[in-house]
């Protein structure tokens, strides 16, 4: 068995084809039919278990492997190469535990990174990492242990590490039942201004002995953790139990919409914040003043900003805020030729479930400029198309006091608020702002609570001319 005697290494019974598990390989052919991605040349290679015994787990593992090659293609700079291989690291008590490794290239450089997923046989459920954790509250207590550990390393940047789905999608346990917590190359890296955040340093992990480990685990992870210890791997599943119940979002997802808060009621007074054009350096400034005035906000990215400053994009999500997509590039689209529009739209979706595990619902076209191509791309993508009622007009240099009288003067209840998070007048009105529309008595939320939560395709506001 490869790293029983590594204690940073989550324990793997097998990394091969055996009696019970087949294995399926793929290559670029296979993956001819992915929509919204460049068409480029890319060298693609996956080979993924198939277990006898397990359809749902081998269905579930293929549907990953294609996420994943789909968001490399449209989130990655220039993309060479990706390589998923597979290993076998439980095998028990009805639990069957994957441990999906992938390299891939492109023109920031090579950079590898895992996955980790578990199949509860009673329930037939496929569980992210997250879920060998009992809920969001031990995610956090987990993230803060993690903090701990990591506080002395240089090569980590802290502001980076949040209890969001993607950084903790590859845990396990090691030949002593110890937690693992593994995190791909660059994953943590230190922001330089500019540049995507380096691989160079190489993968992280921590530890976590299994005394201190225990009390966060669920009853899933209980039993993964006995399943990873076996001395020879038991694919026999129990019979399924029968179960309707919906699965809660697991731990590391973060739902953006204010619960209880009804904007279609004809008495709460909904606003929309929404800023464009980030993740930049002030953006965590903007993010400690929204956490001090518990206000829910809305951030609309490009995709060279995000891909720059991913622990930002991480922080916004994790403290609940709507996270959209702005187009990779800030030009206007519908100056575009119409093969150019999918891979805009699809770029910073790509980019963003990446570092986070979401998928966006709503998109903005840079300075609002849409015609019939764009809509239709935005809607081809199952996307609502997102402008704004209200504009603060803090693109025009304006200063603090008048963007404060542009948003406050213009609100109406249902309004989606027009701002940009780079530029420095407005980070100064935002706390005015607040005040304000809170003294009238209104409740922030998000665009998609503002619109009513509207199906995809939809563009909001429908009388919108597209004249920018």
């Amino acid at each position: 068995m490869a790293g029983d005697d590594d204690p940073e290494s989550i324990r793997v019974l097998s990394a091969e084809a055996d009696d019970g598990v087949r294995e399926r390989t793929t290559g670029p052919e296979d993956y001819e039919d992915h929509p919204y991605v460049p068409e480029a040349e890319v060298e693609l290679s996956v080979a993924l278990p198939e277990f006898a015994n397990a359809e749902p787990f081998t269905e579930s593992l293929a549907a990953r492997a294609d996420d994943e090659v789909r968001d490399f293609r449209a989130g990655t700079r220039d993309p060479v190469a990706l390589d998923i291989g597979w290993e076998l690291v439980a095998a028990g008590d009805g639990v069957l535990g994957v441990r999906l490794l992938r390299t891939e290239e492109d023109m920031h450089g090579l950079r590898e990174g895992h996955s980790t997923y578990w199949y509860d046989g009673t329930t037939r459920h496929t569980a992210y990492s997250t879920e060998l954790l009992a809920g969001q509250e031990e995610l956090d207590a987990l993230n803060d242990i993690v903090r701990e550990d990591l506080s002395e390393d240089a090569e980590v940047d802290l502001d980076s590490l949040f209890p969001v789905l993607r950084t903790y999608d590859s845990i396990g346990f090691n030949s002593d039942g110890d937690l693992v917590v593994e995190f791909d190359d660059g994953h943590l890296s230190p922001v330089e201004e500019g540049h995507v955040p380096s691989a160079e340093f190489g993968r992280k992990v921590v530890v976590i002995d299994h005394e201190t480990a225990a009390p966060l685990l669920s009853d899933l992870g209980q039993r993964a953790r006995e399943a990873s210890l076996v001395d020879e791997a038991d694919l026999s599943l129990p019979a399924a139990e029968d179960d309707d119940a919906q699965d809660p979002p697991p731990p590391g997802v973060f739902v953006p919409h204010l619960p209880d808060v009804n904007c279609q009621d004809g008495d709460t007074r909904c606003v929309a914040l929404t800023f464009d054009d980030g993740p930049v350096e002030a953006t965590p400034h903007l993010l400690d003043i929204l956490a001090e005035e518990e206000v829910t906000a809305s951030f609309f990215l490009n995709g060279g900003p995000t891909l720059t400053r991913p622990g930002v994009l991480r922080r916004a999500y994790a403290e609940g805020h709507e996270i959209a997509g702005h187009g990779d590039l800030h030009d206007p689209m519908n100056r575009m030729d119409a093969e150019e529009l999918p891979g805009q739209i699809a770029a910073v979706g790509a980019m963003i479930r990446r570092q986070t595990g979401h998928t966006v619902e709503l998109f903005r076209p840079p300075f609002g400029a849409t015609d019939e191509n764009v809509h239709d791309a935005i809607a081809e993508q199952e996307l609502v198309e997102t402008m704004w009622t209200v504009d603060s007009r803090d693109w025009e240099n304006l200063k603090r006091d008048e963007i404060v009288e542009n948003v406050v003067g213009r609100v109406e209840p249902g309004a989606v608020v027009l701002m940009h998070d780079p530029l420095p007048e407005t980070l100064a009105a935002v706390p005015e702002i607040i005040e304000r529309l809170r003294e009238l008595d209104y409740v922030f939320v998000t665009p998609t609570q503002a619109m009513g939560h509207p199906d995809p395709g939809y563009s909001f506001p429908e009388d919108w001319d597209g004249d920018w």
